[in-house]
C-alpha cells in the first residue's frame, strides 16, 4: 500500500467518511465531524486511484455491450402464440396465453422484470456518475484542486474500500 494511503485507510477502518475539503480535494472526516490529520487526498491522487480503479476492476477495454435479435415468421408460431412481456401472462397470445391465464402454465411473476429493470437502470446510474467524475478529474487543468461534491465522495471512498478489499493498494 503506498504510503499516503495507510492513514486515509485506517481513518476509513475506523469509521470515518471521506468529505469534500474546503480547499479541494477530500479528506477524511471522524464521526465527530471534524477533520482527521494526515488524510487529504489531493485531485491527482484521486485520480491516481480511479485510475487504478479503472484498470483493475473493469480491465483493459473488457465491457461489451451484445445484442440478438430473433424472428419467427411461420403460421404455427401464430397459432401457439407467445408468452407476453417479458414471460408474464400480461399480452399472451394463443394457445400459451390461453394455457398461461388459465394456470397450467406457469408465468413469470410481473415483479421480475420490474425488478431486474430497476436494477439496470441503477447500474447504468452509478456508471454514469464514475463516468462523470472521470471526466471531471481529467478536466480539471494540472496544478489545481477540483471541489468535489459529497456524492462523488462517496464514490472515492467506495473506489478506496474496493482497492482494499482486493488487495490493489500494495504496489
Amino acid at each position: 500500500m503506498p504510503i499516503p494511503l495507510i492513514p486515509i485507510v485506517s481513518a476509513l477502518a475506523a469509521g470515518g467518511s471521506l468529505v469534500p475539503h474546503a480547499a479541494g480535494g477530500l479528506i477524511v472526516s471522524s464521526a465527530a465531524s471534524t477533520y482527521i490529520a494526515g488524510t487529504y487526498l489531493s485531485t491527482a491522487a484521486i485520480s491516481g486511484l480511479i485510475t487504478a480503479a479503472t484498470a483493475t476492476t473493469l480491465g483493459a477495454g473488457a465491457l461489451f455491450l451484445s445484442s440478438a435479435t430473433a424472428g419467427v415468421s411461420s403460421a404455427a408460431a401464430g397459432v401457439v402464440g407467445s408468452a407476453g412481456v417479458f414471460g408474464t401472462s400480461i399480452g399472451a397470445t394463443g394457445i400459451t396465453g390461453t394455457l398461461m391465464s388459465a394456470g397450467i402454465i406457469s408465468s413469470t411473476p410481473i415483479w421480475v422484470p420490474i425488478a431486474t429493470g430497476g436494477a439496470a437502470l441503477g447500474c447504468f446510474y452509478g456508471s454514469y456518475r464514475f463516468l462523470k467524475l472521470k471526466r471531471k478529474l481529467s478536466n480539471t487543468p494540472e496544478g489545481t484542486e477540483a471541489q468535489f461534491t459529497e456524492g462523488e465522495a462517496k464514490i472515492v471512498e467506495k473506489v478506496i474500500k474496493r482497492l482494499i478489499k482486493k488487495g490493489k493498494l500494495e504496489e
